[in-house]
Order: structure tokens, then sequence, then C-alpha cells
């Protein structure tokens, strides 16, 4: 991959962000906007998308009791999956990087065009509110914000980073060399937009996430590449019902 497919370098300064044109800001936007909605396009569906959220979560009981104590959340569907870089478990990037570019097409199109650009001008909006669950069903309250030198999505909070890292033993398992496959799944709920400043209207209610992470050796999954999203192919036959031969 190149530079872009890699979200864990210092950020680029914002003092050129024209802070005194807000008409000129606005187009940047539109332009990132409609950039972030044509990486859709040109690609195959990527194969994550083929994931069941049962079939992944049929020991996560705290998880999916959480998820049925928000009344009328839909199902989650895999937006997102890829092996974890070792280097996301340095705690001092104080985020997590979930997708970029056309790894994060199904990111995007997950969102309304509110929530796109609450995401896009963080500097004004602070970023959208997406609520994390983890296997555990523990909760998050991260920032989604767009990384516009690297094109990445990030799931930023310092203090709830390290307590999300912390709870999964992210660090822990990297340290001891571990490979972690990590899947992020969207739903949403009219339960999680209680309380918040709704920056656009959706019928299924407020955007959540659950992120999942898997050992690659533990867990029997294999280092083939499946395709540009990283998903192995093992790691779809354990997910994925097996079919007759001669089907695809």
């Amino acid at each position: 991959m190149g530079q872009a497919s890699s979200d864990l370098s210092p950020p680029v300064p914002r003092e050129w962000y024209p802070a005194k044109s807000p008409e000129k800001w606005a187009n940047t936007i539109a332009v990132w906007k409609a950039e972030l909605r044509a990486f859709g396009a040109g690609h195959a569906p990527a194969n994550y998308l083929k994931l069941k959220f049962d079939d992944v979560c049929g020991g996560c009981e705290a998880l999916l009791a959480q998820l049925a104590a928000l009344d009328a959340a839909t199902t989650p569907t895999c937006v997102y999956a890829k092996k974890l870089p070792g280097a996301q478990a340095d705690l001092r990037h104080g985020r997590l990087s979930i997708g970029g570019k056309h790894l994060g097409r199904d990111i995007t199109a997950a969102l309304t065009d509110g929530e796109l650009d609450a995401i896009i001008d963080d500097d004004r909006t602070g970023g959208l509110d997406v609520p994390v669950f983890d296997r555990e069903g523990r909760r998050y309250e991260f920032k989604c914000v767009y990384a516009e030198d690297t094109g990445f999505y990030r799931l930023a909070g310092a203090a709830e980073y390290r307590r999300f890292m912390a709870d999964n033993n992210v660090v822990r398992d990297v340290e001891l060399g571990k490979e972690l496959f990590m899947e992020v799944w969207a739903f949403r709920s009219p339960v999680l937009q209680k309380g918040k400043n709704l920056v656009d209207d959706h019928p299924d209610g407020a955007l959540g996430m659950v992120i999942l992470f898997f050992d690659l050796d533990a867990d029997g999954l294999g280092d083939e590449l499946f395709d540009d999203d990283s998903l192995t192919i093992k790691h779809i036959l354990r997910h994925y019902p097996k079919v007759s031969e001669g089907y695809e």
C-alpha cells in the first residue's frame, strides 16, 4: 500500500486551513465529501460484507444483551476489516484509525451527508459522537473525525482510547507478538440519539459501532490475502456458511 494506507504518522499542522474564509472552507469540505463518496465506485464489493454478525458473535452474550437493550437497533453490518498494525498499539496515538479512502468506502456508505459533514469539519463540530461497543458489551464514547492528510477516519478520544485498548488487551497481545485482525461493525438505534445534538435525521436512529479483535493464530485465520481489504480466505471460510461444491 502507499502512504495513504498508514495513519500513524504525526498530523499535519492546520495553519493552512482557511479559517478567515468560511466560503472557501465550505467548498473544501464539499470537495472532500465528494471524494469520499466517489471511493465507493470502481471497486468490487469488499469480501467482509459477506460476514454475518450472528456467526461472528455466537459467544458474545454481554454484547448481544447490550444491543438488545437498544430498542429497535438494526443488525450490525461489517464496514471495515483489516489486520491491526502493530504500531496502533502505541497509546500515545490517542485514536484508532478505521479505514482510509477506498478501504473506508463502506464506512462512508453508512454515513448520512450530515454525519459526514460533522466528521470532515471536526475543527468546528468536534467530530461525530459514535458510541463503540466491544466484545464484552462495554461502551466507549468516541468522536469520529477525518484526517485530511492521510484520508483516514479516526475514532478519537485519548482517555477512551486508552481504556478501550486496555480492556481488550490489545497492547499486551501485540507485545506478545500476536497478529490481530480487527472488524468494525456499524448499526443504528433511536436509543443512541437520546440526549445528543443530532447532525442529521435517520429513520433508524443514531450511528453506533461494534469493534472486534481476533488473534490470527489462535483463531485459526490464515495470512493469505483475499483482496485489497486484507480479508483472508480462512477468515471468510470461518464466518461464511459453506456451500455445496460447484456453487459460489
